[in-house]
């Protein structure tokens, strides 16, 4: 008996740790339901400088990003294939690349394929985020959140230095210095709870501490664990360079294979009480069929809209992540 009570626990075990996998989300660029192609001078996503495309979605995951095509100028989140992490005398040209060659591989089971060293195998032919924060379109310019109203609990994520800000730390530019004793490149990753509580993981890709220079060339793995259930995740940048206009150190890094899994509670966009909330991205409207009263709040809690309607066009908004709330229930959008 002792021995079956065995057999069945360890049995119950593997069913539980089979149930969790297939709860995992690993972000994996080649599903992207946004058609990503690439330019071939600079392995940029071709939709990187244009307006129109405001997110890049994959899976569960929706990465946002803000363009102005007059300028040529983009940050959030945008997508690449470069692999060359040389130094060019062009910076417009190397922000788009990184310092491990590439993408993450992954093996047909969805899992990391390392090599021999236990380092993620990584590819040109394999898409990676590019990640540049612009401290002139607030605390969340590099922000993504969850296209199915649920929330997750990230497990970890790969994060590189891009060449630009690599280099820069190495030998500085006409911007930036190079890096002495005591600086530091550190990245801040938040993750809002369900109730918009904000914990934070903190990881330096680049610290120079008793002589001694120390920087991500590779994939660096970072545990998220501790970030708890989310509905959103947010990225700042920090670098002890600075100036009279803020950061001098390129605000720039890579992100690939972000590992999350479904909460075990917590749904934003369920239906309670006969109220259900939807949003057309597209249209950019925002629907609640009851016509129950609905709140539209902005990231940093200023209520933008509220009423009774059965629709709200919020296309006049500002670009950014947008909180509706309608009875018990609430949705995350991006407008």
């Amino acid at each position: 008996m002792k021995k079956n009570f065995t057999l069945l626990l360890a049995s119950a075990c593997m069913l539980t740790a089979a149930a969790d996998e297939s709860n995992i989300v690993t972000l994996d660029l080649t599903k992207a339901v946004t058609e990503l192609t690439f330019d071939a001078d600079n392995g940029a996503w071709t939709g990187t400088y244009v307006e129109a495309e405001e997110v890049i979605e994959s899976q569960s995951f929706i990465f946002i990003k803000n363009a102005n095509s007059s300028y040529q100028s983009w940050d959030g989140f945008t997508a690449s294939k470069k692999a060359d992490n040389s130094q060019p005398e062009n910076t417009m040209t190397y922000q788009f690349s990184n310092m491990a060659c590439g993408g993450i591989v992954l093996n047909e089971d969805g899992t990391v394929k390392t090599d021999e060293f236990g380092a993620p195998v990584t590819s040109g032919d394999v898409p990676y985020l590019v990640c540049f924060e612009n401290a002139y379109s607030g605390s969340r310019s590099i922000d993504m959140i969850f296209n199915d109203g649920n929330n997750y609990e990230p497990i970890g994520v790969y994060l590189n230095l891009n060449s630009y800000t690599f280099y820069s730390v190495m030998l500085g530019d006409s911007y930036s210095r190079a890096f002495t004793e005591n600086d530091r490149y550190t990245i801040k990753i938040n993750g809002v709870g369900p109730t918009e509580e904000i914990k934070t993981v903190t990881v330096d890709l680049a610290s120079f501490k008793d002589g001694m220079l120390s920087i991500a060339r590779g994939w660096k793995w970072v545990d998220l664990s501790e970030l708890g259930e989310v509905s959103e995740i947010y990225f700042n940048i920090e670098s002890t360079d600075n100036g009279a206009w803020g950061m001098n150190t390129p605000a720039y890094f890579c992100m690939d294979k972000l590992m999350v899994k479904k909460a075990s509670a917590g749904v934003n966009n369920v239906s309670q009480n006969n109220i259900q909330i939807s949003y057309d991205r597209t249209s950019h409207t925002v629907s609640i069929p009851t016509c129950n009263f609905a709140i539209i709040y902005d990231i940093n809690g200023n209520k933008v809209m509220s009423g009774e309607e059965a629709t709200y066009d919020i296309s006049s908004l500002s670009r950014g992540v947008y909180i509706v709330k309608s009875g018990n229930n609430s949705l995350k959008i991006v407008r």
